[in-house]
C-alpha cells in the first residue's frame, strides 16, 4: 500500500517561482509533502478561503494580513485568527505602469486607474507612488479590478490607464511597452512585497517541512546563476523562464527574501502608508503580535 504524502492547498494571486523551482528539483519528495495551487481572484476572496479552509496557505501581501487578522473593518467584515508564517519577496518589481498615452504628471487627473480592492495594501500604496511623483489621489478615479494579472488585462483593454503591477505583469508591462512612473523602493527600501500566511492552529506535520524546503528553494534562486534559475523555471513556469523575471527574484531592492523574519520594522513600514492615507492603521501591538520576531 502507497502512502501518500499530506496534501497542502496554497491560495496565489499569481504563478510562484518557489513552487515551480521545488517542483522541477522534485523538492516534495526530499521533505515528504505534496502541495496543489489555486488562483484567487481577490484579496477578500483570498481570505474567505483561509477561513473555511478551503485553502491552508495564502501567499499574500502582508498588509492583507494585517487587515484581516487585526480588525472587522475589512471587505468580510470579521476578524480572523491569522499568522504570518515567512516573509517571501519585497515586492517583485512592484511599479505604478500606465499606458504610453499618458505623458505627464497633469495628465493623470480624471483618469481611471485599477486596483485590486481600494482598501488594499497595494492600493494604498499606490497612492503613495502617485503622491511621490507630484500628483494628487484625489483627482484621480479607482476602479476595483481583482488581482494583479487581471490589472495589466484591464490596462491592456483600455479598461483602466494604469494600475500597480509586479512580478510577470511587471515584464509583461516592460514589454508592451508600458510606461513606469514610480516602484516600492520610492516609498521604502525595505518594503515587504509578499508572505506565506495561515489560519492559528491550522498548522500541521507538513507545515514545518513545507517551510524548510521554502526555504531551500530561496538559496537556490538566491546563490545560482540567473541562467540555472531559468532552466529551473522553463520546467514548470515557462512564463516565467527569462532574464528579466529572475533579474528581480534575485534583485536586493525588489527580491526574495532568505529567513523566516517578518520584522516589525517591516510592518510599521505599512501601517505608515497606511496612516498616510488616513486608512485604518493597527496599533503597535497588533503588529507585535504579527511579527515573526519583534
Amino acid at each position: 500500500m502507497t502512502i501518500q504524502n499530506p496534501l497542502i492547498r496554497i491560495g496565489q494571486f499569481s504563478e510562484s517561482a518557489h513552487l515551480a523551482i521545488a517542483l522541477a528539483l522534485d523538492l516534495g519528495s526530499k521533505y515528504g509533502i505534496e502541495w496543489t495551487t489555486q488562483r484567487v481572484a481577490s484579496s477578500p476572496g483570498q481570505f474567505e478561503s483561509l477561513s473555511k479552509g478551503d485553502i491552508e496557505l495564502a501567499i499574500t501581501s502582508p498588509d492583507n494580513v494585517i487587515m484581516y487578522a487585526t480588525t472587522d473593518v475589512n471587505p468580510l467584515k470579521s476578524q480572523l485568527d491569522l499568522q504570518l508564517l515567512r516573509p517571501i519577496d519585497h515586492g517583485l518589481g512592484l511599479a505604478l505602469y500606465t499606458s504610453q498615452d499618458l505623458d505627464s504628471v497633469v495628465a493623470f487627473e480624471g483618469v481611471i486607474l485599477g486596483v485590486d480592492v481600494m482598501s488594499s495594501g497595494f492600493a494604498l500604496l499606490l497612492l503613495q507612488m502617485l503622491e511621490s511623483i507630484g500628483v494628487d489621489p484625489a483627482k484621480v478615479n479607482f476602479q476595483d479590478i481583482g488581482a494583479t494579472p487581471k490589472r495589466l488585462v484591464a490596462i491592456t483593454e483600455g479598461q483602466v490607464v494604469g494600475s500597480i503591477l509586479n512580478a510577470e505583469t511587471a515584464v509583461a508591462a516592460e514589454a508592451a511597452g508600458l510606461r513606469k512612473w514610480a516602484t516600492s523602493t520610492d516609498i521604502s527600501s525595505n518594503y515587504l512585497g509578499t508572505v506565506l500566511a495561515n489560519m492559528k492552529g491550522s498548522s500541521n506535520k507538513s507545515t514545518g517541512p513545507f517551510l524548510d524546503m521554502w526555504e531551500e528553494t530561496t538559496q537556490v534562486i538566491l546563490t545560482s546563476e540567473p541562467s540555472r534559475v531559468v532552466e529551473l523555471l522553463e520546467v514548470h513556469a515557462p512564463k516565467l523562464a527569462n532574464d528579466q523575471y529572475v533579474g528581480i527574484l534575485q534583485s536586493k531592492n525588489f527580491g526574495v527574501i532568505p529567513g523566516d523574519k517578518v520584522s516589525i520594522d517591516q510592518l510599521k513600514i505599512l501601517a505608515r502608508i497606511r496612516a498616510k492615507s488616513c486608512a485604518y492603521t493597527p496599533s503597535e501591538r497588533n503588529l507585535k503580535n504579527l511579527a515573526t520576531h519583534a
